[in-house]
Formats: C-alpha cells, structure tokens, sequence
C-alpha cells in the first residue's frame, strides 16, 4: 500500500505519535525542496499550545532549503489560505489541527487561494519518505520576517461582502469563537459590517477552556442557551481555526449545515443567472432542490476533493463550493472561509430574513436527516463496501441514480437519498440517510441497517472462524 501522509483535510493527528517535531521539520524540509529552494513561504498556527515547537521545527526545516518564510503568527486558516494569492508568496502554510481534540495538531498547504490537490500532496511526500531533501550554502540560507495580515485580510473580504450586501444598521449578533485563531477576526468585520456584536470563548487559548473545537450540536449545549435566552438575531460559531461555521437561530436551535449551503448557494447561484455548484458526496438533497429551483446545478465529488474540481475549472464556472461546514465563495477566492460565511450569514438575516435567522432559513425547505456510523475492521472494508452495495441496490426501490465516487450513493425518485461510505480515518463506516419525510427516512434506516449488519457478519465470519 502507498505509503500516505495526506488525509481528506490536510496532514493531522496526535503530537505523540504522527504530528510531531521530526515530521515538521522534514516537512518544512521537503516543501523547499519541491520549490527548489526559490521563493517565499508564509507560515499561520492556530492558537494550539503546540504550535511554537511545530512552527520552528518546520521553519528550520524551510530555511535550511534556502526558502524565505514570513511569520505570520496566529491566524486563522481562511487569512493564512488568502495569503497564497499574494505576487511574492509561492505557498502558504497553517499549522492547524482544525476542529480536531488539544491533543492533535497538523498542516495544510495553499498555493494559488486553493488548498494543495493529490499531485502535489504526492510530490511532496516522495521527497519526505525518500529523505531526498535540498541543503543550501551558508550563503543562501533563508530568513524569516514576521508580518500581521489581519488588516489586509479584513480589507479584502469586506470589500467582498459590500458587493453583496449593506451595512446592518445595529442587528444584534452572536459569536462563539471556541478560543480559536478567529477571535480577532470576525468580531471585528462584524463591527466594521454594522452589527452590534457579543461574543463568548473569544480569546485564544489552545486548551480550549469554552469548549471542544468542533461546532457539533453536542458541544454548543451552553450557546444555544444562550443564543435562546438573549434578543440576537443570530448567533455564528467557529471551530479552531475558523474555516468552519455553525449557525444557531434566536430561538437556540442549531440550522442544518445542508440548508445553510443550500442558503448560500442559492445566492450565489441567483447573482449569476445560473452555474454549477460543488459540493461533498455527504450532503442533502434539499441543496439540489433548492439549487435547481435557483437555476444552477450540482455536481458531487468524494469527502475531500472540492480542491481537485476548482483546480480544473478554468473557465470559472463553480459559483459555489461547499463541505458541511465549510464555505467557498468563489468569486472572492478557492479557500474554505469560515469568517466570509459568518459575515454573509448575518447579511442576510439582516437584509432577507429582517433580523430574524428563523425569517431567513423559512425559505430552505427542512427535511429530516440522519448521520450514523458503526463500527468496521479496516481489513474488512472494501469487501464490506462490494457486499452492502449488492444488498442495497436488492432491497433499496424507487432508485433514480448511484453514486460510487465515495462509497455508494442511492438517490430515489422521492427525494430521498442514502449514502454509505467507508471512513478515511477510523476502522468505522459512515451512514447518511435523507428523506422528505420521517416515514421514508425510517424505511431508509431500518433497510440500510440490515444490510450493513448482514454485510459486517457476512464478511467478518471466516475472520473469526479462522
């Protein structure tokens, strides 16, 4: 097997044993050898407390290739993502283990405002596993400059913004910032927007003292509280490194991600008189209604791979690009940008929804989905996947379309769909079901769960047996 340090979102995972100091600096090591030592790197880290020993263990590794970095501290990853656009930047790097637990950390690499595809993930791992690194002179070794982009960052999306909407006239809004690198950031635009902001876990602390990073219903219990129990229009909740966002209505209820991409979609899709929308294999078909309704299109690609598809659109025609979660305003850049989704989020509740999220999303059908997982040997995957496709497409009816770019996809002629997919990271498979309607959802559920069962015994057996 092809040896991988590249998941679905980057290089991540615990300090201890995958994410560590060797790892940086042989990283940093191997990128300037990728450039051939020519250029500059711009250098981000979220607020983990790991982050000075990886960013100086990579910047060595950089420098000693003859590469120049600019230190750009703490930053949230969407800024650090925008300064890859710059003429003198060749590839800008954060330091970030994302929404993942204190104890992780990892890396993501952007040239050109968009995130590195598999090619150069592979080109830069052949250089780390093969050792095959460039040693400058004394005389061309690089140096490091530190620089604050937050000002130039906030210029550019807000400028962005305005070309999509107003000022706010004092709508009342709520951020949770999650102690992450955004806590400077987007309360500030929020301000320069208009909004009268509040925020809560909003200084950087890479223990994560408010809460977990990750912008789950689960962990955002104390905020939707809070979002209830207050006169905010909204409320708009980071993860660690800001490239995500969680949208909280005013009566503390947590909105679906599928209908906040369908929302911002469907904006986009509207402004351009049609165009294609991108999106992951795992998400709902109300974005597909809603889109079509719009006069746009989707097209899904794997858990991972929005990158590969905006790398290949050279005639520009992706007007939206989204992961649950994770936001791609095109028209401003190819970077996943939490701080723009929170900025236009409250736009628009203040302009669409007349200071009211729950004004807002009544125009974003709500159907009821289901995520669930169980657990599956990672020997045992890809005979588990060949099984449960067989028994579904058996007992599934009314199939209008599968996919199998990532697991397998059934969509039904209802409007239902179900997807059953193999994790990338954890010996599990993934289950997503949608449906129009409680009743064909349970159906759904209750056939997917019978054959993954049969599936999981039928192909775990003869291990055990044997």
């Amino acid at each position: 097997m092809q040896q991988r340090l590249f998941g679905t979102s980057g290089i991540r995972g615990s300090i201890a044993d995958k994410v560590s100091v060797d790892l940086a600096l042989n990283l940093g090591r191997g990128l300037g050898t990728f450039l051939n030592g020519h250029g500059k790197v711009a250098v981000g880290t979220d607020a983990r407390t790991s982050r000075q020993v990886l960013r100086n263990a990579f910047v060595a590794g950089l420098v000693s290739t003859g590469m120049n970095v600019i230190d750009l501290s703490v930053a949230p990853m969407p800024a650090v993502a925008a300064q890859s656009v710059s003429a003198n930047v060749s590839v800008s790097v954060i330091i970030t283990a994302s929404h993942n637990p204190a104890t992780d950390n990892g890396f993501k690499f952007f040239t050109g405002g968009r995130e590195f595809i598999k090619s150069e993930e592979e080109a830069l791992e052949r250089h780390i596993f093969s050792r095959d690194f460039s040693v400058a002179g004394w005389r061309n070794i690089g140096s490091v400059i530190k620089t604050d982009i937050k000002q130039a960052y906030l210029k550019r999306i807000k400028t962005f913004l305005i070309s999509r909407g107003g000022e706010a006239g004092r709508t009342r809004v709520l951020v949770d910032l999650a102690n992450g690198a955004a806590t400077r950031y987007t309360p500030e635009l929020l301000v320069e927007l208009g909004f009268h902001v509040t925020t809560m876990n909003s200084h950087p602390d890479g223990y994560f003292p408010g809460r977990l990073p990750e912008p789950s219903p689960g962990n955002l219990v104390d905020t939707m509280k809070l979002g209830a129990g207050s006169d905010f229009a909204v409320t708009l909740c980071h993860d660690g490194d800001g490239d995500r966002l969680a949208v909280i209505d005013e009566r503390g209820r947590f909105i679906d991600q599928n209908r906040v991409i369908a929302l911002f979609a469907k904006d986009e899709v509207e402004r351009k008189n049609g165009g294609m929308v991108v999106t992951s294999i795992d998400t709902s078909s109300v974005i597909d209604e809603v889109v079509g309704k719009a006069g746009g299109e989707v097209t899904r690609v794997p858990l991972g791979s929005l990158q590969e598809q905006l790398a290949t659109d050279k005639q520009r025609l992706i007007v939206f690009a989204s992961e649950p979660w994770k936001a791609i305003f095109t028209d401003l850049g190819d970077w996943m940008d939490g701080i723009v989704a929170a900025g236009r989020f409250a736009q628009m509740v203040r302009e669409v929804g007349q200071n009211s999220c729950i004004r807002l999303m009544d125009s974003i059908p709500e159907y009821p989905v289901l995520r669930d997982q169980v657990a599956c040997p990672d020997a045992i995957k890809q005979k588990f996947m060949t099984t449960v496709r067989d028994m579904l497409l058996s007992d599934v009816s009314g199939i209008q379309r599968v996919l199998d770019i990532d697991g397998i996809r059934i969509e039904c002629s209802d409007g239902s769909y179900l997807l059953v997919r193999p994790s990338g990271t954890e010996p599990k498979a993934r289950i997503y079901i949608g449906a129009r309607t409680q009743a064909s959802l349970d159906k759904l559920a209750g056939i997917a769960r019978n054959a993954i069962k049969r599936a999981l015994d039928e192909n775990t057996t003869p291990l055990a047996s044997g």
